[in-house]
């Protein structure tokens, strides 16, 4: 009997196991059922009853942000693969659940530009707490205008030529490394150059402490740890995107970056401090100069606490995009030698010294300043412009965008597009010129300039602009002056084998320079 009631009894618990596996295998398919069935749903509604489900673009990118995210934050190809999208779809195109891509014919004007009685596109993220940013790049309307308000005098026309004797120091030991290599009989990386002299130079416009990459031949740690992690945080976005995704954050992010980038940022804010504790220094014509001059301390003006995300947001947008143009300049140019010759004939032809060479006598050069325009148009250093928000508005009669839906602006594919220019892949300087320059091409008149805004549209396009452009006409005028500069051989992909995480990622690229006999 005790044999029987023990048999019994064991049946008795497998039974209460197998049903108890049973239960919990139903409650988990049911729950997974419910799972696909809600999943199933969403993509069903992002691709047929979403806000923006009237604009074209692929289905997937509709349903999914994987194809985005993984393009513009893992690959880096996102930024090129936008022109065959928009050739494809059109001037506006679905990239995400909730991102449109829109062409800057359309999205300067309507997205970017004033919109008076109106609400704003805001930048994305559209919330501003007081401990998160409040820096220019990133302020609503009202604290944008207040600041931009106090930070145009150190901007200005007038405080660039004060600014330019400062400016001009950098620019004279470029011209000693050029002439070092030159000399020497060996080929220099312009890229890596270019950046020296605009991370110097922004350095000590924003902290009066330059970063002395020019003097010592190499990049400041801080200034490298900033290349570093452009690339690694645009990987930290994607995983952060994906819940499921954020344990892995450990095991494939350089920690080493994320302790470097929390040094970077102690430092910055100790070069910012320091430079603010100056005050006003009338005997430095530098950005804080102008911006404590014309501050209230908070009361109508900006906070210490902007100040410092101010100067911290300086040396990026100051130094990267402009080192980036002039790089992408030296490439297109030297990939076209007829647009060399003219440039160089305009140059020699209209200075007898180097001496001569400055921010306004430079200004006179119109085919130089066509080769620049030319250059942002094909390489627009700003690969991504920050994505706006919709309030939830019709921008024109026929277009409504629901709220918080982004609107991103590609600049490569704008530039590009048959829509726009004529001739949109082939460097010609010539479609900028004035209309009565000998070299003008008549066939350039149907190009749409009004969509090409490498510095961005409206109240928050770059209010550095003016130095960009001053630093990049004397630098090639002096260049070209003193020395014949040729492409080194084997870098004919060196564009159109970039990727971008935010700007370009740029490889070397090597010239070799010759100096003129005079």
């Amino acid at each position: 009997m005790d044999a029987v009631a023990a048999v019994s009894g064991t049946s008795l618990s497998f039974g209460r196991a197998a049903g108890l596996l049973a239960a919990a295998f139903l409650a988990f398919f049911l729950t997974a059922k419910q799972l696909l069935i809600y999943r199933l749903g969403v993509l069903v509604h992002r691709a047929y009853f979403n806000g923006l489900s009237k604009f074209p673009g692929p289905k997937l990118n509709a349903i999914t942000y994987l194809p985005f995210l993984w393009q513009s934050k893992v690959t880096g190809t996102f930024t090129k693969h936008t022109l065959e999208l928009h050739r494809k779809y059109g001037p506006i195109v679905r990239i995400s659940p909730n991102t449109l891509s829109m062409d800057g014919s359309l999205a300067w004007p309507l997205i970017f530009s004033r919109r008076p009685h109106q609400s704003e596109f805001t930048k994305f993220p559209p919330h501003y707490g007081p401990e998160d940013s409040s820096g220019i790049f990133t302020a609503s309307r009202e604290q944008h205008r207040l600041q931009r308000r106090i930070m145009r005098h150190a901007f200005s026309e007038s405080a660039l030529r004060e600014q330019w004797p400062l400016i001009k120091t950098y620019v004279d030991i470029l011209m000693q490394r050029f002439k070092e290599h030159a000399d020497a009989g060996k080929p220099i990386d312009v890229c890596q150059w270019f950046n020296y002299l605009t991370f110097d130079v922004i350095g000590d416009l924003a902290f009066a402490d330059p970063f002395n990459s020019l003097t010592n031949g190499t990049y400041d740690p801080w200034v490298a740890m900033i290349f570093k992690s452009i690339k690694s945080f645009a990987q930290l976005h994607f995983l952060l995107h994906y819940r499921i995704l954020r344990p892995l954050i450990w095991f494939f992010m350089d920690k080493e970056n994320f302790r470097l980038a929390a040094e970077q940022k102690v430092l910055s804010v100790n070069k910012a401090e320091k430079r603010i504790a100056m005050g006003v220094n009338e005997s430095r014509k530098d950005f804080m100069t102008y911006i404590l001059r014309h501050n209230d301390d908070g009361k109508n003006g900006m906070s210490h606490h902007d100040l410092l995300k101010n100067a911290e947001a300086f040396i990026v947008a100051g130094s990267e995009t402009t080192a980036t143009a002039l790089s992408g300049f030296c490439f297109l140019i030297g990939q076209n030698r007829q647009a060399y010759d003219r440039l160089v004939a305009e140059i020699r032809g209209a200075f007898a010294s180097e001496d001569e060479m400055n921010m306004i006598t430079t200004n006179a050069l119109p085919y130089l300043h066509a080769c620049l325009e030319e250059t942002l148009r094909l390489y627009p250093p700003a690969a991504e412009v920050p994505p706006r928000i919709s309030p939830g508005d019709y921008i024109n009669d026929d277009i409504y965008i629901p709220k918080g839906a982004k609107v991103s602006v590609y600049q490569w594919a704008t530039h590009r597009s048959e829509r726009n220019f004529v001739d949109p892949e082939t460097f010609a300087p010539q479609r900028f010129l004035p209309a009565s320059h000998p070299l003008y091409e008549q066939k350039y008149a149907r190009d749409n300039k009004a969509a090409f805004r490498p510095f961005a549209a409206g109240p928050r396009d770059c209010i550095g602009k003016n130095l960009a452009y001053a630093e990049m006409r004397v630098v090639v005028a002096r260049m070209l002056w003193s020395y014949d500069m040729e492409l080194l051989p084997g870098q004919s992909e060196w564009l159109s084998s970039q990727r971008s995480f935010l700007v370009f990622d740029k490889g070397q690229l090597n010239v070799k320079l010759t100096p003129v006999v005079r």
